[in-house]
């Protein structure tokens, strides 16, 4: 997931470079974002599977 996350960002990138209009532009963004939450949802959830109860919830807290 991280590679296309990866290579939605240089596609961003390229769009602005070659000067794509701000719609398709922030559709990609919006894209990369998604992606982007949605690691960081698989992460935290490792993260308290593996964690004390304590360090957990102070995690869930924190990122929730």
């Amino acid at each position: 997931m991280l590679r296309r996350i990866g290579g939605q960002v240089n596609g961003i990138s390229k769009m602005i470079n070659d000067d794509k209009d701000c719609e398709a532009v922030m559709t990609q963004v919006m894209a990369a974002v998604s992606s982007l939450k949605s690691v960081g949802r698989t992460v935290l959830a490792d993260a308290t599977c593996n964690a004390p109860k304590e360090e957990s919830s102070k995690l869930l807290k924190r990122f929730l």
